[in-house]
């Protein structure tokens, strides 16, 4: 049954989105925009030589224009660039996720800004606001679509993601509320990506076209494209196709708009290893164990490991062959976390995916969904549960709500740093890494036209 009466989502959501500016960012704001930008952009400088990455760079050879290809001397359309970027922001899945979206929320919207900014010569400040503006549209729906949305098996970095890149392009652009709104309705039109893909080099290549379609829809609606303003509400439109009516909350995706920014609550999760997010509570708590003695990894007798129903369709592969099927393995994370004693870009290379060690350790593994944590109400309160029986008869027993990187267990500015450094040296050095960092977390300072040329 349609919501009687219907709420005007997409006009309210393009009138923020218009309205929006620098002076208005609360300071937490627009310092988590800058981390986020920098975090996203040291992800995607690590991935320049993936094969995602490179497939994606190929279909794009020899169409110039004003638009960088991170880490590399190629240049580009606006659009191909934000289609590239996009690809390698994501393809480690080391990139922050965002728990309104339940998906990847910087990983569309940052190639598509600084895609753009190219073209417009935007300011360090108009960037961050775009990124904010963007952001806040995919979390404020992704409150209102799920858990229905995700349930259905759509992958929300891609559809939630298109409409979030949409919003900041056109905030980048300066399109007023009328053409905002219809820079949302296209996204609508260009939002898709399936979950059954995860695994598979098409997953990455989700967030490339979540920023590609953000950039042309902003771009089609500044040109006078036309589309049905009510897009997002209306039958037939967004909520309808990807959730359902009768299964959508339309008022969350307008509380407290311009009030509490999503950004900072409940906030940006970001990730230390390159997985799945699923898998990191898991990671800590045995990469902790290791090192606190008590857990031996030689001495293992069984791990029963009970988490989320959210992993059933989400981390599908239990005997993962390749290195982005590992990525999506609950199993081979653990065993990789025990076997290596790390979990980083290097134990995903395929083959260790595919090693005795693991396969040994693997075969002690029994993943179960915890019996209370099997339904859609569940998953705010979702944990990763652990035990461990050793040979010896010692038993490890740890129980896990929340990663590290999320904002209850928020990182130092040197660890964000840290970590960029780790993602971008392997392309430029270190010492060049440190400087591109600090020269993006002081992104606001640097006037227009000077972003585009940091990478």
């Amino acid at each position: 049954m349609e919501p009687d009466p219907i709420l005007p989502v997409t006009k309210t959501l393009a009138e923020f989105v218009a309205d929006l500016a620098w002076h208005k960012l609360p300071p937490a704001v627009q310092e988590e925009g800058r981390l986020a930008i920098a975090d996203t952009i040291g992800g995607a400088l690590a991935a320049v030589n993936e094969p995602a990455a490179r497939a994606v760079m190929a279909i794009v050879e020899g169409e110039t224009g004003p638009s960088a290809i991170w880490g590399t001397a190629l240049r580009t359309t606006p659009r191909n660039a934000a289609l590239v970027n996009g690809a390698m922001a994501h393809a480690h899945d080391i990139d922050d996720t965002n728990p309104s979206m339940r998906g990847h929320p910087s990983c569309p919207v940052v190639p598509a800004i600084f895609a753009l900014a190219a073209k417009t010569g935007a300011s360090g400040q108009e960037l961050v606001t775009a990124y904010v503006a963007g952001v806040e549209i995919a979390t404020k729906l992704g409150r209102a679509v799920n858990m229905p949305h995700y349930n259905k098996g759509w992958h929300t970095t891609l559809t939630l993601g298109t409409l979030g890149a949409a919003a900041a392009c056109a905030r980048l652009l300066g399109l007023d509320a009328e053409r905002t709104a219809i820079a949302l309705a296209i996204a609508g039109s260009r939002a898709g990506g399936l979950v059954a893909n995860f695994g598979t080099m098409t997953k990455p290549t989700h967030s490339g076209f979540a920023a590609e379609g953000g950039v042309t829809a902003a771009l089609l609606a500044q040109a006078g494209t036309t589309a049905n303003p009510a897009a997002l509400e209306c039958k037939n439109g967004f909520f309808d196709l990807f959730a359902g009516l009768d299964q959508v909350q339309p008022a969350l995706a307008l509380e407290a708009l311009n009030e509490r920014f999503d950004l900072v609550d409940p906030g940006n999760i970001y990730k230390q290893y390159p997985t799945c997010s699923l898998t990191h509570c898991a990671i800590d708590m045995l990469l902790d164990g290791v090192a606190e003695g008590a857990i031996k990894p030689d001495q293992i007798a069984s791990i029963d490991c009970g988490v989320g129903y959210r992993c059933v369709s989400t981390l599908p592969y239990h005997d993962a062959r390749t290195g982005l099927e590992g990525k999506f393995s609950m199993e081979y994370c653990l065993a990789a976390a025990l076997v290596h004693g790390q979990v980083t870009f290097a134990e995903f290379e395929d083959e260790k995916v595919r090693s005795p060690a693991i396969a040994a350790m693997q075969r002690k593994i029994n993943l179960y969904t915890h019996p209370e944590l099997t339904t859609p109400e569940s998953v705010p309160y979702d944990f990763t549960d652990i035990v461990i029986k050793h040979q010896d008869g010692t038993v490890f027993h740890g129980r896990e709500q929340k990663a590290k990187g999320d904002p209850a267990k928020r990182w130092t500015l040197q660890q964000f740093k840290d970590k960029f450094v780790r993602c971008a040296a392997g392309g430029m050095g270190a010492e060049a890494a440190a400087r591109l960092w600090d020269d993006l977390h002081r992104l606001d300072a640097l006037p227009a036209g000077q972003p585009k040329g940091l990478i």
